[in-house]
């Protein structure tokens, strides 16, 4: 008779334990970076068609349809169109050089001014206008206000597949790429409407390259950490299996393989349910088991709690510190909120950020106004100064710092452009004198006075302030005296 080939029981429980372990652990991993991938990739996807959709719905129609013929009258009156794909080639060249001179346009320049300024507020890598061509498979490139690799108005994209806008969806949606140049990119596209149809496409793309690798690593950081509990797992096991305790150690396993499956409740029960007295290593394991499970539950419970309580005391903060830098008349920033811009200032000047300004507006003939017509109208008159400073100065911080006083802090756009600022400034205080609709304490005047920081004589914000303010001094002198002229 032939003897049969034997293996002790204890070899096939450890077999079948590591079996096991090894099937949850590559389940989880798998799942883990199922979950997580498909988390970032539609919070990305989001994030990109929110950026288009809001930028696109602020751009003026006629300006894009304006910049887009510009540039399509070229693309029409070439015979060969070279793609993307030779850039830096002889022939790409040739062909770009067509398009000299729309760069130089003022509208262009105003594009890539406003979408780099998008750019630095949504943190977005790349904001652009293209110009779908469906039926020749080309997205031609109108402008584009990346710092760095901007494509050039009329440089053409052309692909044979592809997501197209047709005519009863233009909505790009967004899409997710790994290509060798780019690495990981999402790109959505919102269309340009006038009168129905659509002008261009604002797009968007945002790198994904580091939230990526952030991935990877926390799926290998998961895997080992698979890894080490299963041999943790295995070694309890050899410890623990011997005569008579089979029966209990796959009650054991099937109660831990069966652990999560139900997802109805954050805390489970199912270790303090079994009843195993077989009063050795079993039952010890077993009580260390319903001790862990009264832990992790007590943690659960506790974690829970903490998280609410932490987020309720996060949002009372969030909302005293934001009542404390708000003015209650304006609604604008205070005083406190300006000395903290003046930490901020002082900061960039130590790191070597010197391109900053301030305005100051002081409202005229307050006291006559609260003597005349009351307090209320002399309210009325702040509120109507404050809200046309925040109109002029869209792009930069206003502070209401005293009673009729006000200060703008000059970045980017408005720093650069400050003069035409006041200008028009000015021009709807004069619409406002000659408006008869209004009442007298409508018909406001100020004075302004701005400067920016010189690094030949300021030291300190405090320097270029003392300047702003004799300026707006020196202005509303002069007005006084004009008006005794």
């Amino acid at each position: 008779m032939k003897k049969e080939r034997f293996i002790s029981l204890r070899v096939k429980f450890i077999i079948g334990v590591i079996a096991i372990c090894l099937s949850i652990s590559v389940l989880a991993i798998l799942s883990i970076q199922k979950i997580a991938a498909t988390i970032i990739d539609r919070e990305y996807s989001d994030k990109a068609e929110q950026i288009s959709e809001a930028v696109a719905v602020k751009l003026d129609p006629e300006e894009v349809l304006e910049l887009t013929d510009a540039v399509l009258d070229i693309y029409y009156d070439i015979d060969n169109v070279v793609p993307s794909s030779e850039w830096g080639s002889d022939a790409w060249n040739e062909y770009m050089a067509n398009y000299e001179g729309i760069e130089e346009l003022p509208l262009f320049q105003k594009f890539v001014e406003h979408f780099r300024t998008y750019q630095d507020i949504f943190k977005g890598d790349c904001i652009y206008i293209t110009h779908y061509k469906t039926q020749a498979k080309h997205g031609i490139y109108i402008v584009d206000g990346d710092y760095e690799d901007a494509c050039p108005p009329g440089c053409v994209d052309s692909f044979e597949d592809g997501i197209w806008p047709d005519e009863n969806d233009p909505v790009v949606p967004a899409t997710i790429t790994n290509e060798d140049v780019y690495g990981w990119l999402v790109t959505a596209a919102w269309p340009v409407m006038l009168d129905g149809k659509v002008v261009a496409h604002l797009c968007v793309d945002i790198s994904m390259n580091d939230v990526k690798a952030k991935e990877r690593n926390y799926v290998i950081v998961i895997a080992a950490a698979m890894a080490v509990l299963t041999l943790i797992v295995i070694c309890i096991v050899l410890l623990l299996v011997g005569k008579n305790i089979i029966t209990p150690v796959i009650m054991l396993s099937d109660t831990a393989k069966n652990y999560c499956s139900e997802n109805n409740d954050v805390v489970h029960h199912a270790f303090e349910k079994l009843q195993i007295k077989s009063h050795d290593e079993i039952s010890q394991l077993l009580s260390s088991m319903k001790q862990m499970e009264q832990d992790m539950n007590a943690n659960i419970t506790a974690l829970v709690e903490t998280k609410v309580t932490l987020k309720e005391t996060e949002d009372k903060a969030d909302k005293l510190s934001e009542l404390a830098r708000k003015d209650t008349l304006t609604g604008i920033r205070n005083k406190t909120a300006y000395d903290f811009e003046v930490e901020i200032l002082e900061k960039d000047l130590s790191d070597g950020f010197y391109e900053f300004g301030l305005t100051m507006i002081d409202l005229n003939f307050l006291k006559k106004t609260n003597d005349t017509y009351g307090h209320e109208k002399g309210n009325v008159s702040i509120c109507r100064l404050s809200n046309l400073v925040c109109d002029i100065f869209e792009h930069s911080p206003v502070f209401r710092v005293g009673g009729d006083e006000f200060i703008v802090v000059l970045r980017h756009h408005d720093y650069r452009n400050i003069d035409s600022l006041i200008d028009d400034f000015y021009r709807r205080l004069d619409e406002y004198a000659a408006d008869d609709t209004l009442e007298p304490w409508e018909k406001i005047s100020a004075a302004v006075g701005y400067a920016k920081f010189d690094k030949t004589t300021d030291k300190t914000v405090e320097d270029v302030f003392k300047r702003a303010d004799q300026a707006m001094y020196d202005k509303k002198v002069s007005m006084k005296a004009q008006r005794k002229a």
